[in-house]
């Protein structure tokens, strides 16, 4: 099965996961209560959407042919993060620390996973990679930072100043990146790059409106042929 067919029967199993939590929840309102199995349920679908997403990205970063290690790396930690929340979610161990820190844990770092892989994913232009860069390493300081207070619990003002002042300055960056994008995208002259050439005519890459608008499906490339 090929990665594209794999995409499209997520998101039909996505579209069958959703239908399933509004059925789930209609039910829920005709009994007039929502019980903990039918809680569970939608908690259940929703990290299952999440978490296939976060591997989904990741792979679709493995395909784009940047940062190759950290896309294998988000969508091999994805089962696991779906295994211990789904765990967390029917264990009823509502009274076990561990557990709790556990699954807080788990979804705070499957938060920052994919957070920088859709800045990686949404970065095209190559002037704000600094951004990209800035943003990704308040994401990481912010999540470690949330861990650590999560298992230590310091009594301290300042800490817990600074690290949503990570969280703040973290999703300022992620929403400037494609804000950004826009902007000098908007600004930018419609340059021309000539790609290749044979017998006089030429490969053009373009920004204007003039041309042929070619959409190419995933991993195929222009070629110039002599019949």
């Amino acid at each position: 099965m090929t990665r594209r067919r794999l995409a499209r029967t997520f998101w039909l199993g996505a579209a069958a996961l959703l239908v399933a939590a509004a059925l789930v929840a209609i039910v829920a309102l005709l009994r007039g209560e929502l019980t903990d199995t039918d809680a569970h349920i939608l908690l259940t679908l929703g990290v299952l959407f999440v978490t296939g997403a976060a591997a989904l990205a990741g792979l679709a970063l493995v395909d784009s042919g940047r940062q190759t290690l950290v896309g294998w790396t988000v969508a091999a930690v994805a089962p696991v993060e779906l295994t211990v929340l789904v765990y967390w979610i029917w264990s009823g161990s509502e009274g076990d620390d561990t557990i709790s820190r556990l699954g807080t844990t788990t979804l705070l770092l499957l938060v920052g996973q994919v957070a920088i892989v859709t800045q990686l994913l949404l970065l095209s232009n190559r002037r704000l990679l600094a951004l990209v860069l800035a943003t990704d390493i308040l994401v990481v300081v912010a999540v470690g930072g949330a861990i650590t207070a999560l298992w230590t619990e310091p009594d301290d003002t300042l800490w817990a100043k600074l690290l949503a002042a990570a969280w703040i300055l973290a999703a300022l960056g992620w929403f400037l990146l494609p804000v950004l994008q826009r902007f000098t995208a908007a600004g930018a002259p419609p340059d021309e790059r000539v790609l290749d050439e044979l017998d006089g005519v030429e490969l053009v890459a373009t920004r204007a409106s003039a041309g042929i608008d070619v959409r190419l499906a995933r991993g195929e490339r222009l070629l110039l042929r002599r019949r």
